[in-house]
């Protein structure tokens, strides 16, 4: 049974079409990978489950219910959470400040939830009190992952986790990610660095030129010579 469905989604920007009658499915608990050239139409696939951009045609669905074209805040609230590229944290707030953002809609008691979190990311918890617009990349993209985790949700995406770190830092991030997964959460991945994504992945995608080019295993797409030559740097 699927926890995200994706059919035939066509989605742009005002008159531009980006995506072409994408589809794609997250089953619970899967790590699901989104690689793809530049302008393939990943980040835009992302925007438009999030609710960020309304799908002009196709169908999205969500825990068993219609999401096409729900607002980000409602769909927040039946367990999806999203973490962008960029603009992912609140620099001026210190860690801990960050956390208690990322339970906005909570009326109870999140402390142990913070407290989770700080154990899901150990060095999140040396540093609560410190202020995020100082810390490292790596550091901020954890505190970006573990705000979105503050609402429990089913299904996290994340937008080019790895971007611009160190390849010292991306593993550090990977490592988090599959930490993440094996609580339970379902994990939806755009990302540059395919190899080591497809390695943690149920299954992967790939995008080109806005439409579904290959869906497999994502150790039978790292072993694909010809995704391989096109898209994983031989």
């Amino acid at each position: 049974m699927s926890l995200l469905t994706v059919e035939q989604v066509t989605s742009g920007y005002g008159d531009m079409e980006v995506l072409h009658d994408v589809s794609i499915e997250v089953k619970p608990e899967e790590i699901v990978t989104i690689i793809g050239p530049n302008g393939a139409g990943k980040s835009t696939l992302m925007k438009t489950i999030f609710g960020l951009l309304k799908p002009k045609a196709g169908q999205i669905k969500f825990t068993d219910h219609e999401i096409s074209g729900l607002s980000p805040d409602r769909i927040v609230r039946l367990g999806m959470a999203y973490v962008p590229q960029v603009e992912n944290v609140f620099p001026s707030l210190t860690v801990r400040e960050n956390l208690q953002m990322g339970a906005f809609i909570r009326s109870d008691d999140f402390s142990d939830r913070i407290n989770e979190m700080f154990d899901l990311f150990p060095v999140l918890g040396r540093r609560g009190r410190q202020q995020v617009g100082k810390m490292s990349g790596g550091e901020r993209q954890m505190v970006a992952m573990a705000r979105a985790l503050m609402l429990n949700p089913h299904l996290i995406l994340l937008d080019e986790p790895s971007a611009a770190l160190a390849p010292n830092l991306a593993e550090v991030i990977f490592e988090r990610i599959a930490a993440v997964n094996d609580t339970g959460v379902a994990i939806l991945i755009v990302e540059q660095n395919a190899k080591q994504s497809l390695s943690l992945s149920d299954r992967g995608y790939v995008l080109a030129g806005g439409r579904n080019r290959f869906t497999e295993t994502g150790e039978k797409l790292l072993a694909n010579e010809e995704i391989g030559q096109l898209y994983l740097g031989g």
